[in-house]
């Protein structure tokens, strides 16, 4: 009876794939050479650096950027020639004896995105281990980049925050929409224990989004960022101080507005093509993994309370039961989209292949997917094992056999299943956080 609804998955995941790999096959554009070139030494001072591609291209002019050797960003001009197919880096002060590197970013006509670094000294240094030149179009060069200092996010103290920010936030959102959409409106215990959670992840993520923002402010990053930050602090409020508004009220879509508008804002989704395939894929990602991660807890949680309560049985647990079920379907939903965002948008924002072990971002990744692979394989298990016997206890009840330890005993273990994936969940979100401030050039 499984077998059509994984063969549509599995169809599912071959045409997304396909999607995500059309672009490249059609892309022309190709990044041509530099001046200086990459790895070279010039005996002169620098008063300019010439970027050629092939065909016409926009440089992004928020994305590129001129570092010197501690990774201080330099005041640059860029100068378009040749209707794009050239830009011209014009420093504001001539490049003296030292090493420097240009992280560039370009968007091509037909939506492709292309990534490169330049790395080159003037006077007298040597560079160590010359690179090569190097340049990704939507992830698709099979040359790695090479790592420039101080090209990597916004630091180790916006990591943090986005860590912690992350944290609260999903779970707080994943756990309200579990008392928006999952438990019904006879269940009102549901929401009596879990709004005390909410609080909580809301403090957590306020917490975390003020030192993220605070990074953001002294690190003179992108308004984009800043104003992604600020959204998951509101969202962050939000969860914190109103969250009885959750069931019944058009809080709940508001509240995932603001939090799927936020991560768009802050991630790396802007920065890849095709923005809107990048776009629709960040946004669905973090939803579906609040429902998930936010879920799996809040299920967790309620479960115990179920099993807790022997005087409430008579009520109590047939809610565990339909609780366990509701969620367990919303969850396989979500293991499926989870993992077809994920693959779409570690392929636009990746810049090579070799960037998963050359770079910390990559390494987090690498570390993520092991983790959301034993995760949703527990989480498959589960639906599997235990959510046919509930049902099954829940058919037995509702023909009017006591069913009451056996339906018990079906939860406990289900709840016991729980434990170990909600500490997955807590390590998989701070990677999250981390993986948002992470780049994937410069490691």
């Amino acid at each position: 009876m499984r077998v059509p609804a994984m063969r549509a998955a599995a169809l599912t995941v071959v045409a997304f794939l396909a999607l995500a790999f059309a672009p490249t096959a059609l892309a022309e554009a190709t990044f041509s050479g530099s001046t200086p070139a990459n790895g070279e030494t010039s005996a002169d001072p620098v008063t300019e650096i010439e970027i050629r591609f092939s065909e016409p291209v926009v440089l992004s002019d928020t994305e590129t950027r001129l570092l010197d050797a501690e990774g201080t960003e330099l005041i640059y001009e860029a100068v378009e020639l040749d209707d794009g197919a050239a830009w011209l880096l014009e420093p504001a002060l001539s490049l003296d004896n030292g090493v420097y590197g240009v992280v560039w970013q370009a968007q091509s006509a037909d939506d492709q995105t292309l990534r490169g670094v330049i790395r080159f000294g003037v006077g007298d240094v040597v560079l160590e281990q010359p690179p090569t030149e190097t340049a990704q179009g939507d992830g698709s060069n099979p040359s790695a980049p090479q790592e420039v200092a101080g090209a990597a996010g916004g630091g180790p103290v916006v990591s943090i925050g986005s860590a912690i920010a992350t944290l609260g936030v999903i779970l707080g959102w994943g756990v309200a929409l579990f008392v928006a959409f999952i438990s019904l409106a006879r269940m009102p215990w549901v929401g009596q224990y879990l709004l005390r959670l909410m609080r909580l992840t809301g403090i957590i993520a306020v917490v975390g989004a003020v030192i993220e923002l605070a990074g953001l402010l002294l690190g003179s990053e992108g308004v984009t960022a800043i104003i992604g930050t600020v959204l998951i602090l509101v969202a962050g409020a939000a969860i914190a101080g109103i969250p009885g508004m959750v069931n019944g009220t058009p809080f709940i879509w508001v509240l995932s507005g603001v939090v799927i508008v936020g991560y768009v804002l802050s991630g790396q989704s802007l920065e890849a093509g095709p923005i809107w395939l990048s776009v629709i894929s960040a946004a669905a990602h973090v939803t579906f993994a609040a429902i998930w991660g936010g879920g799996l807890v809040a299920l967790a949680i309620s479960l115990a309370l179920v099993l807790r309560r022997r005087t409430k049985e008579e009520s109590w647990l047939p809610d565990g039961s339909e609780l366990a079920v509701r969620y367990s379907r919303m969850a396989i939903y979500s293991v499926i989209a989870v993992s077809i965002t994920g693959i779409l948008l570690a392929f636009f924002i990746m810049p090579s292949f070799g960037a998963l072990f050359s770079t910390g971002w990559g390494w987090i990744l690498v570390i993520k997917t092991v983790l959301v692979v034993a995760l949703a394989v527990l989480t498959v298990r589960s639906h599997f094992r235990s959510i046919p016997e509930i049902e099954y206890a829940q058919v037995q009840r509702e023909g009017g056999s006591d069913v009451r330890e056996l339906e018990r005993e079906h939860l406990n273990d289900l709840r016991a299943a729980l434990l170990p994936q909600m500490a997955v969940v807590v390590v998989i979100l701070v990677l999250s956080g981390l993986l948002v401030q992470a780049s994937p050039i410069a490691g």
